[in-house]
């Protein structure tokens, strides 16, 4: 278990790699486009559309990433006082029920994507006027990553439940 647990959080790792690299594109793209309209008065038509999806693909590539790393807000009131094992098992319970509707997503999108590609529908945002199957595909690969990692976060959870001790992210990090 413990072995796909890894091969998951490393798949996790590198897809929030990428999510953070792909600002060096949006930077250059944002500040293209401000020379180019502010400084030569011929602003791009490709700008906006790039920026939004670049911007959105940042964004959805970190959650699977922040979600093994357990950087999401956690109001923990009375959780702190929980034992581990109660901790895993309500947390197993609530990741079970995130990853069915994960995976109903994931499929959905799969479909939506799979439709913009077959239809060669445009985004219809600007002259420039992509195909949107690409950046639906991102998307798409972007939930099923999340879906992996929450399936991840039930086996740790079990592992927990079952007596097995886990190296959290404090330990590892001093």
């Amino acid at each position: 278990m413990t072995l796909i647990v890894s091969f998951i959080e490393r798949l996790t790792t590198a897809l929030g790699s990428i999510g953070a690299v792909l600002m060096i594109p949006l930077v250059l793209a944002t500040c293209y486009e401000v020379v180019a309209r502010h400084m030569f008065g011929a602003p791009t038509v490709w700008a906006f559309e790039l920026g939004y999806m670049l911007m959105g693909i940042h964004f959805l590539f970190g959650g699977p990433f922040a979600t093994k790393t357990e950087a999401h807000v956690r109001v923990d009131l009375l959780y702190a006082k929980f034992s581990p094992r109660l901790k895993a098992a309500i947390d197993g319970t609530l990741y079970l029920v995130l990853l069915c509707c994960l995976v109903l997503v994931t499929a959905r999108l799969f479909d939506y994507t799979a439709g913009a590609f077959t239809s060669g529908e445009g985004s219809g945002q600007s002259a420039w006027n992509p195909p949107v199957w690409p950046f639906r595909a991102l998307i798409c690969l972007s939930f099923a990553v999340l879906t992996l990692q929450i399936f991840a976060e039930v086996l740790k959870c079990l592992l927990v439940f079952t007596g097995h001790r886990l190296q959290t992210r404090q330990e590892s990090n001093p």
